[in-house]
């Protein structure tokens, strides 16, 4: 095996380094993507993170995920920063109106409550991407690398190719065709680096399709528990109006 790589030059050295990022990724998301929480625990936690909410408010609440693990609570504390940042930011601006004498108050009730409603979906429209880019970068984390792995892996053999064949012409034009063995050794450098970099991208190409499905159909149960708290934000919002 230590012979193989050697005749394969020097192109067997980011080949190597490709294949061992393609094994940690793989090995990392498979466990990651299987410790995910069943549809019952997912349950649990939000009962618990939304009494906690009820009992201690945004900034108990806050200091609770943030000492916990796993998705969820990766979830609702992206909630409840982004949560945070809208309140403050509508806070300002309407800070910054009255302090430059606009009307704030809607007398008209239809206006008031367009008003309303106006605020409270773009609150819901944030935290909804908010929910859907957290999900999606915790489950599918490490796998564009993977992805990366299995389309880079095949240039790199190729790569090898090209610089095996240019070694064994050059063999040729300094030694002639006479002797097989001039242009054996490039024939060979060309020949191991096109079969370790199939070698690499077939499995990165079959576990990223693996693992991506894998992710894609955990996001959906994960995004539910996560919109049920993103409501339990805006009902609060709604109190507070």
């Amino acid at each position: 095996m230590i012979e193989i790589f050697k005749a394969g030059g020097i192109t067997m050295w980011p080949l190597l380094a490709t294949a061992l990022t393609g094994l940690a990724v793989i090995f990392e998301r498979t466990i990651t993507l299987h410790r995910l929480p069943s549809a019952k625990s997912c349950e649990k936690q939000l009962k618990d993170i939304e009494a906690e909410f009820d009992r201690t408010g945004l900034e108990g609440t806050a200091k609770k995920v943030a000492k916990g693990k796993g998705v969820m609570n990766y979830v609702f504390a992206r909630l409840l920063k982004r949560f945070d940042t809208l309140a403050g930011e509508k806070r300002d601006l309407l800070e910054r109106r009255i302090a430059a004498g606009a009307n704030v108050v809607a007398v008209d009730p239809v206006t008031k409550f367009l008003a309303d409603k106006s605020d409270m979906d773009e609150f819901r429209e944030e935290l909804l991407i908010t929910i859907d880019e957290s999900v999606k970068g915790y489950v599918g984390k490490y796998l564009p690398a993977l992805a990366t792995v299995g389309s880079i892996a095949t240039l790199m053999g190729l790569l090898g190719t090209i610089t095996g064949m240019i070694s064994a012409f050059n063999s040729i034009a300094s030694s002639g065709t006479g002797d097989p063995k001039v242009v054996a050794g490039g024939i060979s450098e060309a020949l191991i680096t096109t079969a370790t970099g199939l070698f690499i991208a077939i499995p990165a190409v079959v576990g990223y399709r693996y693992l991506a499905g894998k992710a894609d159909s955990a996001r959906s149960g994960l995004e539910l528990y996560a919109i049920s708290f993103a409501n339990t934000l805006l009902a609060q919002l709604e109190k507070v109006k």
